[in-house]
């Protein structure tokens, strides 16, 4: 069986990456958000994002904004299946 694709180590390199960042950089979430391919990418990512907002005394509304997007994106998707 194949190993990791390139696109796999990116988007885990940036995702290693923002978990590491109190702030994260929005360039490397636009990035990840871009580049997410598979269903577990994209858990991964949600999770990492709920668990910063959960961390956060007064969460970023940017980082709620993005968990809001993906829950309509998810609710869509729902809706269309």
């Amino acid at each position: 069986m194949a190993g990791p694709t390139l696109q796999d180590a990116y988007v885990r390199l940036l995702l290693d990456r923002v978990e590491g960042e109190r702030f994260p950089n929005p360039d490397h979430l636009d990035r990840i958000e871009a580049s997410l391919n598979t269903v577990e990418q994209l858990s991964d990512y949600v999770e990492m994002l709920l668990e910063k907002a959960a961390n956060m005394k007064r969460p970023s509304p940017a980082i709620l904004d993005r968990i809001q997007g993906l829950a309509a994106l998810q609710q869509n998707a729902l809706k269309r299946a």
